[in-house]
């Protein structure tokens, strides 16, 4: 066994945390982390130690009657003692501590089950059998077949159990010697496997606790790995709209050239945020700017629109890209998310009073719906998912004319909604680089 990659590196070879790491082989964990490891190694055992128990429940309760079949001679009290006395109650115990508060208490409950049966096996079948040898042999099958199912208790308990009850069986052993007068041969196979079993199940349990600590730590390096990578993935969302971060984890590189695609584009701003802001403290400006932001980036998502840009207290979204949407849709999810952010204003407003804002909010959003180039724009170094082309400043446009507190729909916005939704022209607006006038639609209020 590698005792370095055991002690202070992991599966790969790489070195661990110092919370993690123990000093050599036989080394236990740092104080804390070892509390914690002792608290989940009691979780990984206690369903063994619950089956175990239960089985051997299963065979000691009817342990008399089937000694009394087994064995011609009369059967004393003494083996109903030993089966509904002292075993079965220690068995009992130990399930009812798997279910308990006192689970904590399993490992050393066990590793007294198992000394206390394994010696009253001992005694059992010295007593109660015609032929010593017999008892001896049955008595150490009984230690191996107890001990085996607990090779995963740490180590030294393991060695603690294989010494005392490698003591009580030799005992046991020499006084079967003993009555037969002279030593047999085939007493000295019995010896050496005594031998062999005080040496191999203490290698058993070095070996079991070595894996089982490494398991613990496996599982520790998983654990924090994943909570590296969910908070890296919380920091892309907040440099990356969270539609475009959701696609990069899922291996879609798309988002990264541009395409054209027809969609609905959504600007709002502050109305007279920009006078305001210069009364107040940076401080109070950072908290109010964070807090409206944080609020119009969930209003957007929760439409299911991906927020592209902010610009002071102005904000760009753009719904039906990344993910594709139905048109109507888009001018639907795009209206949903401007009455949201126009009922938000007065809650958040009266929130930011004491911050230094006098009066209650309000925001003008403008809707326009057509064919834009969408993908990630900038340079190696610094780059944007948005979306680019005459429809966005027409969407730009139309947000400048808009009333305070109100929306505004350009034609073609307005078009693909015009039979679920009452709206009001409003007049044209001229927008540079289009020849045309753009017609405005403003909502009913309903």
């Amino acid at each position: 066994m590698d005792v370095a990659r055991t002690a202070d590196r992991d599966s790969s070879g790489y070195p661990l945390p110092e919370d993690l790491r123990r000093p050599g082989l036989l080394g236990r964990f740092p104080e804390e982390t070892e509390q914690h490891y002792r608290a989940w190694f009691v979780e990984q055992v206690k369903p063994l130690a619950r089956i175990v128990a239960v089985v051997s429940l299963a065979i000691w309760i009817p342990m008399p009657f089937l000694v009394r079949a087994w064995v011609d001679t009369p059967v004393s009290n003494g083996v109903y003692v030993m089966a509904w006395v002292i075993a079965v109650p220690t068995l009992a115990a130990m399930v009812l501590g798997t279910y308990s508060g006192l689970v904590r208490l399993a490992v050393p409950a066990a590793s007294a089950a198992v000394l206390v049966i394994a010696i009253v096996s001992f005694y059992g079948f010295y007593e109660f059998f015609e032929f010593p040898l017999q008892a001896g042999l049955l008595g150490i099958i009984i230690w191996l077949t107890t001990l085996i199912p607990f090779v995963r208790t740490p180590f030294r308990t393991t060695l603690f159990l294989t010494v005392v009850i490698t003591a009580v069986g030799s005992c046991f052993l020499v006084a079967s010697v003993r009555e037969l007068g002279t030593p047999r041969a085939e007493t000295w196979p019995f010896v050496a496997l005594v031998l062999i079993v005080g040496l191999t199940v203490p290698l058993m349990g070095l070996v079991g606790e070595q894996t089982i600590r490494q398991q613990y730590v496996d599982e520790q390096l998983i654990t924090r790995q994943r909570a590296e990578i969910a908070a890296s993935r919380e920091l892309i969302r907040r440099y990356a709209p969270a539609a475009v971060a959701d696609l990069l984890e899922l291996g879609d590189n798309t988002v990264g050239t541009a395409q054209r695609r027809r969609v609905t584009i959504f600007f709002a701003d502050v109305v007279g945020f920009t006078t305001m802001a210069d009364r107040l403290d940076p401080e109070a400006l950072a908290e109010i700017m964070n807090d409206y932001l944080g609020a119009v980036a969930d209003i957007v998502e929760r439409h299911g629109g991906t927020l592209n840009e902010f610009a002071g207290d102005g904000v760009m979204a753009i719904f039906g890209a990344p993910n594709e949407m139905e048109p109507r849709d888009e001018v639907t999810a795009a209206l949903g998310a401007a009455h949201e952010l126009q009922r938000s204003l007065p809650e958040l407003s009266r929130r930011w009073y004491p911050l230094g804002i006098d009066q209650d909010l309000q925001a003008r959003v403008g809707i326009n719906t057509g064919v834009v180039s969408v993908g990630t724009f900038g340079s190696a170094v610094r780059a944007t998912y948005t979306g680019i082309g005459l429809q966005t400043n027409i969407a730009a446009r139309i947000q400048s004319e808009c009333p305070p507190g109100s929306v505004l729909l350009s034609k073609t916005s307005w078009h693909l909604v015009s039979d679920t939704v009452p709206c009001t022209p409003r007049g044209e607006v001229q927008v540079k680089g289009v020849h045309y006038p753009i017609a405005m639609y403003e909502p009913v209020a309903g």
